[in-house]
């Protein structure tokens, strides 16, 4: 009889392992970080060195099924500078590329006010530069149409669609509809565009530049802007630009991250510059089930993990930051949790 209970226990055991095992297996992970500079303070750090920034998160960011940035530079070696001051124009040598790659990433979005920092000759090759690479990316294109189209990724069982957009316009260029650029927000065609690009995933992923550099909280453009992109069928909104932490905020069945802030930068003067988070938004059953936010902070233009105090401090002020916009975070052992 002993063995007969035994063997029973046993096969419940098997049972549920395999159940598990299916619930993890299916699990997609997605992760998402903040402003990727490689120019400036940054190159001088590197000092040829091209993996240095991501040398203390490379094995988080390769743990995901997806890992998505936003590139705040162009990858050139040529090109005719903007006009604008020369302190805030950037690029990024190719070899770059390679250890972006090497650190994770899949996605880079390049609508925002520097991609265009070379003219077309930067863009053109960046967008080439990533191609060979394996890289892909959203917000840019040889045209107006070409720069808006939605890129999808299979993962798993789940068909995941990414849009990247910038309120801005790159600054010191003049666009023409049918020459290389970036994806700027039309409001005429916004809603348009994410409507048809949710009819053809299961899962929506709008990664925007927009915001008040150095502002902790959105801004009433932010808001008015992300509920319109939530209601035309958006179910993450990833912001950047601010260059600091924003809130976060639960709408309708949408989640809008306002600011990653930095990631790979150099050093700032303004307070909340230095801090960062690595987001891994969990998908079961295509449909986001939770979230898992890890705290980082920039040093010598390395984000790098942060335990105890720091990272109390940094998850607590995003806690602040959220505050009022329907959603809930726990912070257990270093870490943010937010679980629908």
């Amino acid at each position: 009889m002993k063995k007969y209970y035994l063997g029973i226990g046993l096969l419940i055991i098997l049972v549920v392992g395999v159940l598990l095992r299916g619930y993890y297996n299916n699990e997609i992970v997605l992760c998402a970080v903040g402003d990727i500079l490689l120019d400036r303070g940054v190159r001088k750090e590197m000092k040829g060195d091209y993996d240095h920034p991501y040398k203390k998160v490379k094995n988080i960011l390769n743990e995901a099924d997806i890992t998505i940035g936003n590139l705040e530079c162009p990858i050139t070696y040529g090109g005719t500078p903007a006009l604008k001051r020369p302190i805030i124009i950037f690029k990024a040598d190719p070899e770059n590329s390679e250890a972006v790659k090497e650190a994770g990433f899949d996605i880079l979005n390049l609508a925002n006010n520097h991609t265009m920092d070379y003219g077309t000759e930067g863009i053109v090759n960046t967008i080439n530069t990533l191609k060979k690479t394996n890289i892909n990316f959203i917000g840019a294109g040889s045209n107006y149409e070409d720069a808006r189209k939605p890129l999808y990724a299979q993962a798993k069982n789940c068909k995941i669609g990414f849009l990247g957009y910038s309120v801005f316009p790159p600054e010191g260029y003049i666009t023409f509809s049918d020459r290389p650029d970036v994806a700027k927000i039309d409001i005429k065609s916004l809603k348009d565009e994410i409507k048809s690009a949710k009819s053809k995933c299961d899962f929506l992923v709008i990664s925007i530049h927009w915001g008040k550099e150095y502002g902790f909280y959105r801004s009433d453009m932010q808001k008015k802007l992300a509920y319109a992109i939530i209601d035309s069928g958006g179910d993450l909104i990833i912001g950047h630009h601010p260059h600091v932490l924003q809130g976060i905020e639960g709408y309708k069945d949408g989640i809008i991250f306002y600011s990653l802030g930095n990631f790979v930068f150099d050093r700032q003067i303004q307070n909340g510059t230095d801090e960062t988070i690595i987001v891994n938004f969990k998908l079961k059953n295509k449909r986001l089930d939770r979230i898992e936010i890890i705290p980082a902070k920039i040093r010598n233009c390395q984000p790098e993990r942060v335990y105890g105090e720091e990272a109390h401090y940094i998850l607590d002020r995003l806690k602040m930051y959220s505050d009022g916009m329907n959603i809930k975070i726990d912070i257990r052992e270093s870490k943010g949790y937010i679980k629908f």
